[in-house]
C-alpha cells in the first residue's frame, strides 16, 4: 500500500535529499524551481509518495499558474485580465521521479500520483494541467505511456540532446558539427569573451538584454528592479549561474543554467542585436560545456523541443532552435509532453484566447526588427 500527500509547503533539504537518490532527477524538480520568488505569479505543489516503510518512493513538483506577468503591454495587461478567470492551469518539467526500478511498482506509484493530479485539478480549478517526462529516465516504456493515455492525457513527443560529460573534451569537441567549431573559433579571433556573472551591475546588463528581447514582441518586463532582484538571488543559490559574452566591453549574450545532481541545463538564452550576436551564442555554449566539464558534472542536457514529424506543422517554429542545437553533437533523447485538460468548454475557451494570443505576438515579430532569442 502506497500514501500519497500533496504538500504546499515542504521542507526543502528533505525534498532535495530525496531527488538525488535518483539518476535522472534535475533542478526542474527542485524545492527551488518549484517554490520561486513570486507568489503572485504561482504557487507550488509537491507531491510525494511512500510506502509500508515510510520511504519516499515517488515525487513531483509543479506549479498552479495563476498568469504570467513577467512581460506585458497595455492592451495585453487587459487582456489577461479579462481571461485571468481560464488561465489557471499546472505545470511540471521532467517528473515524475520514482524510485524504483521494479516496472511493476513504477506503474502502482505512477497511478498514484496521477490520482493525486486529478485532486489538484479539481481542487484548484485548472484549465489545464500539463507536464514533461525526464529525457535521462530510460525505464519509461509503452506500458508508462499508456498509463497516462488511460488516465485521460494525450501524449506527443519533444526531443532533447544529451552530452556525455564523463567523455574527453577533445571526444565531446569531436562530435560537434564543423560550421559551428568555425562559429566558436571565429569568436576567439574576433575578441569576444566570456565570463562568468560577478557583480550586480552585471545582472542588470542581463535584465536590460532580456527587456529588448522583449519589445521585439510589443512587451515589457514588469518591474525591472524585482526581476533583477530575483535574478541576483538565483545567481547566487548554488544550483544556477550565468555566463556572459562580451564584445568591446558590450554584452552581446548571455545564458542562464541550473545544475543538479551533476545534470547541468540551459534555462534562458538571450543575445542582442549586435552584428557579434551570432558568434556569442556558439562561444557561449561552448564555454559551458567545459566548464561543466571542470566541475565534474555528468551530463549537459541542451534541451530541445517539439519532436516535428516528417512533414508536420510546427506552429511555434521550433525547427530552427533544435537544429542549432543538434549541432553539438548530444545523443539525441525522446521524451514526452503530457496534458490534461480540465472542464471541456473553460479548455475550449483557454484554446482560442492562447491562439489569439499567439496571433498577436506573430504580428508584433513581422513589424518590428527581430535579432534576439530567448530559451
Amino acid at each position: 500500500m502506497y500514501k500519497v500527500e500533496i504538500i504546499e509547503n515542504i521542507s526543502k533539504e528533505k525534498w532535495n535529499q530525496d531527488l538525488i537518490k535518483s539518476s535522472y532527477s534535475t533542478y526542474y524538480q527542485t524545492f527551488e524551481y518549484i517554490e520561486g520568488n513570486d507568489k503572485t505569479e504561482y504557487f507550488p505543489i509537491f507531491i510525494q509518495v511512500t510506502d509500508e516503510n515510510k520511504k519516499i518512493v515517488g515525487q513531483l513538483g509543479m506549479q498552479i499558474v495563476k498568469t504570467s506577468i513577467l512581460y506585458s503591454s497595455p492592451l495585453l495587461r487587459k487582456f489577461l485580465k479579462l481571461i485571468s478567470s481560464v488561465t489557471t492551469r499546472g505545470v511540471w518539467v521532467y517528473g515524475p521521479i520514482i524510485h524504483t526500478q521494479d516496472k511493476k511498482q513504477r506503474l502502482e506509484i505512477l497511478q498514484n500520483i496521477l490520482n493525486a493530479n486529478n485532486t489538484i485539478i479539481d481542487k484548484y480549478g485548472l484549465v489545464v494541467l500539463e507536464g514533461f517526462s525526464p529525457p535521462l529516465d530510460n525505464l519509461i516504456d509503452k506500458n508508462y505511456l499508456k498509463l497516462f493515455l488511460d488516465n485521460g492525457y494525450k501524449i506527443s513527443k519533444f526531443v532533447t540532446y544529451i552530452t556525455d560529460l564523463s567523455k574527453t573534451v577533445d571526444d565531446i569537441w569531436s562530435k560537434v558539427q564543423k560550421y559551428t567549431k568555425v562559429n566558436v573559433k571565429r569568436a576567439v579571433k574576433r575578441d569576444i569573451t566570456t565570463k562568468e556573472l560577478e557583480t550586480f551591475e552585471e545582472i542588470e546588463q542581463v535584465i536590460n538584454l532580456h527587456q529588448k528581447w522583449a519589445e521585439t514582441k510589443g512587451l515589457g518586463i514588469i518591474n525591472q528592479q524585482k526581476q533583477t532582484e530575483n535574478l541576483w538571488i538565483k545567481h547566487n543559490s548554488g544550483i544556477e549561474k550565468i555566463f556572459l559574452a562580451f564584445k568591446e566591453n558590450q554584452l552581446i549574450s548571455s545564458i542562464s543554467l541550473s545544475y543538479f545532481n551533476k545534470i547541468v541545463i540551459p534555462t534562458q538564452v538571450l543575445n542582442s542585436y549586435s552584428k557579434a550576436t551570432s558568434l556569442g551564442g556558439p562561444a557561449l555554449t561552448w564555454k559551458v560545456i567545459t566548464w561543466a566539464k571542470e566541475l565534474n558534472m555528468k551530463i549537459y542536457d541542451i534541451t530541445g523541443g517539439a519532436l516535428i514529424e516528417e512533414n508536420g506543422t510546427d506552429p511555434d517554429n521550433t525547427s530552427p532552435l533544435t537544429h542549432y542545437k543538434r549541432k553539438w553533437g548530444g545523443e539525441e533523447k525522446i521524451y514526452y509532453n503530457f496534458l490534461k485538460p480540465g472542464k471541456k468548454i473553460k479548455y475550449k475557451l483557454y484554446l482560442n484566447m492562447f491562439q489569439i494570443l499567439r496571433i498577436y505576438h506573430n504580428w508584433i515579430g513581422r513589424t518590428r526588427p527581430n535579432k534576439t532569442s530567448k530559451k
